[in-house]
């Protein structure tokens, strides 16, 4: 499986199905004669492994062909004395496309392949469910040299594993929530236009104080996230729900989280919900937020100055209905400092992320 270790050793969720090897020997060569159909590949001549993942979370999902990861791996080696041309196929049934591969195979040779098939639009379920994983390995006149359908949980598109089990250990994978923050849905658009009502130049134009001191750089910054709370807090009512429940495998860490558009449409929120929502009205603007994820909680902070981790500033979101900006921005603060003085996040315990570094990264948006 081509997975970075370094970065996503979480994404190796299953273990390796015996290998289907074949004892008998290799099969005559047959000569190729032009313009003949491929001589049938004897089942004896071809051996098959294959690792597959056990359960698809879209967050993750989604992200998997910028990573460089698959979702289900084949090895297969070619123990005859001729060439053999092989079809590799595989769909997770009822939620995907299929992924096809021609591969040839030199005598004596193996060849990994990789697929994740692609979700089909509109597939992903409201809540977890069960499925299959089905693939199939054929020769080139159709004959099939190995077939199988393999159990496979499907969660729920608003589902967001925090961390998952690999035998004793929990592998944390808090990097995926940046991909909850969705700048170019067009809910965020209506909201930075309304948010503009509150500005005092009826604009928002993200980082473009040309020649601005530092702290110049820093007023004109909390008027633009000012006039964004103003603009949820006065034309969108948006009010602290704590809806987190989210079913999972006893080996996985969930949580519902909902998006910036059902936040907006619904205009509730809680403290990650909230988070994902003004990151993504910042980052809608060319801005730079930051997620802050605690053991129990997790705040909103955004560069001052852009490119300029030093110019932090923090924003407690759940506030949005029940304080001014002023007290949330106060609120956040002293929590940011909180975190930095207690050592959590030098630490690791608690995780700053820059949303503009994860995008690097190729942690990408949902929608």
């Amino acid at each position: 499986m081509k997975v970075n270790k370094t970065i996503y050793p979480v994404l190796l969720l299953v273990a390796v199905l015996s290998a289907l090897s074949c004892a008998s020997g290799p099969a005559p060569a047959q000569p190729a004669v032009p313009g003949s159909p491929a001589p049938a590949v004897s089942k004896s001549d071809v051996s098959v492994k294959v690792v597959p993942m056990r359960t698809v979370t879209p967050a993750i999902y989604l992200q998997m062909p910028n990573l460089d990861i698959t979702f289900v791996d084949f090895e297969i080696t070619n123990n005859g004395s001729s060439p053999v041309r092989l079809n590799v196929e595989s769909d997770i049934q009822g939620y995907s496309e299929k992924a096809v591969n021609t591969i040839d195979i030199a005598p004596g040779a193996t060849v990994a392949i990789g697929q994740t098939p692609t979700l089909k639009p509109g597939a992903i379920p409201r809540e977890i469910a069960n499925t299959t994983l089905h693939y199939r390995i054929a020769d080139s006149g159709g004959a099939v040299i190995q077939e199988e359908t393999l159990p496979v949980k499907m969660y729920a598109g608003d589902t967001m594993l925090w961390a998952i089990q690999e035998g004793e250990e929990w592998t944390d994978t808090s990097i995926f929530i940046a991909a909850f923050v969705t700048p170019h849905a067009a809910e965020i658009d209506d909201l930075v236009r309304k948010a503009a009502n509150y500005h005092a130049e009826s604009s928002m134009q993200g980082y473009q104080c040309s020649n601005c001191s530092e702290e110049q750089w820093k007023e004109y910054t909390l008027a633009q996230v000012g006039a964004i709370y103003e603009a949820l807090q006065k034309d969108y009512q948006v009010k602290y729900i704590n809806s987190t429940i989210a079913y999972s495998n006893s080996s996985d860490a969930p949580q519902r989280v909902r998006l910036p558009a059902e936040s907006l449409r619904t205009g509730s929120s809680n403290c990650i919900d909230g988070t994902v929502l003004y990151a993504a009205a910042l980052e809608s603007m060319d801005m730079h937020p930051y997620i802050v994820i605690t053991s129990s909680h997790a705040f909103l902070c955004y560069e001052t100055r852009p490119d300029d981790a030093k110019s932090l500033m923090a924003l407690e979101t759940t506030l949005t209905g029940s304080a001014s900006f002023e007290d949330a921005t106060e609120t956040g603060n002293e929590e940011l400092a909180e975190e930095y003085s207690s050592g959590n996040i030098d630490s690791g315990k608690s995780k700053i992320l820059s949303i503009q570094e994860l995008r690097a990264r190729g942690i990408l948006p949902m929608k």
